[in-house]
């Protein structure tokens, strides 16, 4: 009895190969374990490999990264589980082999061995079933947290979309500017009578206005509408003018009027109502065309000559008075300045222009550009006063500008200041 060979025990090397399965699965687990750079909502810090670049780079690197890298980890997690469960039905089909050698056993000693055994693989059994419900839990935790990533994806993809739409979109906010312009006055020469030559003249204007938003999403048009003032000069010019006139005695002599300049002016105020293709861009320099018409009123009118002279050349006696003052004779004299009322002082201006918007600040905009007004009616028509002038230096001034009712064409520079309402 004492050659007799101990009874096989297969339960150790069995307990071995699930041992090391465990270990090499954990391990393989590990390994396959990858990182990314960032942090959940619940503040957990992860680390993500991504490609620097644009935001919608991001959102890509994350999307096909982090998110495929957690499903390759959750199906690793699950094959893992698989394999536990295969590893506790065998051992189930174990413990039913060592009940039955138990039934069929003979001796005491065997039965006791077979009794750890299967105490043994009761507690292994345990443990399987405890590593099973842990690797469960890490798994819900890890879907939860795969659906907060798929969320935060969303939410970036959603966000970088608008962004580029309001990029692509200058801000819809009203504006309210203030602008100035000058221009040279270009005269109509057929309606100067001879010899009067038209000469420079300096238009200027001032204004303040309100811009509205944009009045369509596919195209920037606005509304601009505002208060100005004009100052309107109109200037024309005679070198050497000739005129048969009487003294007081009734003698008729020639009257001799050298460089003779007449301006008219007319301040008006105004209100510019324009339609606006183009907004104010904060972040870059953007360009803008407007057309509009401006009703005006006339608040005052002015005829102003400049000193000038005159002289009286008498046939009969071949003679040329000049420098005398008594007898109406005068060397760069006879300054004449007169207030006179337009027979209407409604007018109605027409204008055009271009330009650019010049970002200063978030806010602020300088804008630079050029404008073309022209007259819709006449300008100044004075034809009462004409008729009532009195003395006769008034009439051959009178000849001038007076009778222009204003045909005209004035181009102007103009710049401003624009401010962006929030």
């Amino acid at each position: 009895m004492n050659n007799k060979l101990k009874p096989y025990n297969p339960m150790k090397k069995l307990v071995l190969i699930i041992a090391a399965t465990i270990m090499t699965t954990a391990a393989w687990a590990q390994s396959q374990l990858q990182t990314v750079k960032g942090k959940t909502k619940d503040g957990k810090s992860i680390n993500v490999q991504y490609y620097k670049g644009t935001a919608q780079d991001f959102i890509e690197s994350v999307k096909y990264q982090l998110v495929d890298e957690l499903k390759a980890d959750n199906k690793s997690k699950q094959n893992s589980i698989n394999d536990l469960q295969s590893q506790l039905n065998k051992a189930n089909k174990r413990i039913d082999n060592l009940n039955d050698q138990l039934k069929k056993a003979g001796n005491a000693g065997q039965v006791t061995v077979l009794n750890e055994q299967l105490t043994e693989k009761d507690n292994e059994i345990a443990r399987l079933n405890e590593q099973l419900e842990q690797l469960n839990a890490q798994l819900k935790e890890k879907e939860a947290e795969n659906n907060k990533l798929r969320t935060q994806v969303d939410s970036l993809k959603r966000a970088n979309i608008q962004l580029s739409l309001n990029k692509k979109r200058p801000a819809k906010h009203p504006v309210i500017g203030v602008e100035a312009s000058m221009g040279s006055v270009f005269l109509s020469n057929k309606n100067l009578s001879n010899p009067w030559e038209k000469a420079v003249s300096w238009n200027k204007q001032a204004a303040v206005y309100f811009g509205t938003d944009r009045l369509t999403e596919s195209l920037p048009l606005s509304i601009e509408v505002g208060v100005g003032f004009r100052s309107l000069p109109m200037t024309a010019s005679i070198s050497s003018y000739q005129k048969t006139e009487n003294d007081v005695d009734q003698y008729d002599y020639t009257a001799i009027y050298e460089n003779l300049t007449e301006r008219l002016t007319m301040n008006s105020l105004e209100v510019p109502i324009r339609l606006c293709i183009g907004q104010p861009n904060k972040d870059k320099v953007s360009v803008y065309a407007k057309l509009g018409v401006a009703p005006s009123f006339i608040l005052s009118s002015k005829l102003s000559n400049s000193n000038y002279t005159k002289k009286g050349y008498y046939e009969n006696w071949n003679v040329t008075f000049e420098n005398i003052d008594e007898l109406g004779f005068f060397n760069n004299g006879h300054e004449n300045n007169k207030s006179l009322t337009p027979d209407s002082r409604f007018n109605l201006w027409g204008n055009a222009s271009f330009g650019a918007y010049v970002p200063l600040s978030s806010s602020l905009l300088f804008n630079v550009g050029a404008k073309l007004d022209y007259p819709i009616m006449k300008t100044g028509s004075f034809t009462s006063t004409l008729s009532t002038a009195g003395d006769k230096d008034n009439l051959i001034l009178n000849e001038g500008l007076i009778k222009y009712n204003g045909r005209m064409l004035i181009p102007n520079l103009q710049a401003g200041l624009v401010y962006t309402l929030k």
